[in-house]
């Protein structure tokens, strides 16, 4: 009986629905690490409107699976948590939207979770399609690319090095430079995976990232965009084997393309990625539910 995949799968987590409480969820994720899934992944919002003119970029028609009332349990605490009850399984976020929150909150959660956990973190990062929720908080939607480089470098530097120099106001109101110590750092390594495919998003994941983590591309569209992030490593002077490639499969299981099973996965691993995540539905309807999601996939892809 082959018990491995041909190619590390994770899960992306429901949503933390009333059906699907704290003791479910954590029901599902056991399950899903007995049946030899490697990795769990949560997905992030901060807030939703009931409409937007914002297209989700996912879906054929631009319109979101999902509603205002769908609960978004913040990522990084959800994962802290399952951490201390899951010490051998792999966590990260799909993804975190990068542009919402300062960077120094983000480094400071960071490390927090890494010194908490003591393990290895997978941070998949983004900056998000929806202009209302960049409203709400104060920030500009415009440019945020641009934004989400630094912000990558500043993260990068505080939960490493534990500090940085920043400009301030002094005394008497002129900008002066002062160091800041942000301890404890992050001591497990921490990983930062790019979740876009647009020409910029490559660039980013060539010049700034870990990885890859492209979202609901089937390994036809996969293998057309391949060779522009080689391409775009070629111009960072990056070496493009040093990139780990996950893709996440989706919507569900079962998409029109990009099913998770046995041949499929095989076609992601000869283009070269390294993991495979499938995501669950937004909303199983129970932890049961989500199990037999889960035991359907392994059984025809790998036990």
């Amino acid at each position: 009986m082959n018990t491995q995949p041909p190619i590390p799968v994770g899960v992306r987590l429901p949503m933390c629905h009333e059906t699907l409480p704290p003791a479910d969820m954590l029901r599902v994720c056991t399950a899903a690490a007995e049946m030899g899934y490697r990795s769990i992944w949560v997905g992030d919002h901060l807030l939703l409107p009931a409409a937007s003119k914002s297209v989700y970029p996912h879906t054929h028609d631009g319109q979101r699976p999902f509603d205002a009332t769908t609960p978004w349990v913040d990522p990084l605490l959800l994962l802290t948590w399952l951490s201390a009850q899951m010490p051998g399984t792999h966590f990260g976020t799909s993804v975190l939207i990068l542009t919402l929150r300062h960077p120094v909150l983000i480094a400071k959660h960071i490390a927090s979770m890494s010194w908490l956990t003591r393990r290895p973190i997978s941070i998949g990062v983004g900056t998000g399609w929806l202009r209302d929720e960049y409203d709400v908080v104060g920030l500009p939607f415009e440019k945020r690319a641009t934004r989400a480089k630094l912000a990558l470098a500043e993260i990068r530097e505080l939960i490493t090095r534990g500090g940085k120099t920043y400009t301030v106001r002094g005394d008497d109101d002129q900008p002066v430079d002062k160091h800041f110590e942000m301890k404890p750092i992050a001591p497990a390594p921490v990983e930062f995976l790019w979740g876009g495919f647009s020409p910029l998003a490559l660039r980013l994941v060539a010049s700034s990232c870990d990885g890859w983590l492209p979202a609901k591309q089937d390994i036809e569209q996969l293998r057309q965009l391949l060779p522009q992030l080689r391409a775009a490593c070629d111009d960072a002077q990056r070496d493009f084997k040093e990139l780990r490639l996950v893709a996440k499969v989706g919507p569900g299981p079962d998409p029109e393309t990009g099913r998770v099973d046995r041949d499929n996965l095989r076609g992601y691993a000869e283009l070269g990625f390294h993991e495979v995540i499938m995501e669950l539905p937004l909303d199983p309807g129970s932890s049961k539910a989500a199990i037999d999601t889960l035991e359907r996939v392994a059984k025809r892809s790998w036990l």
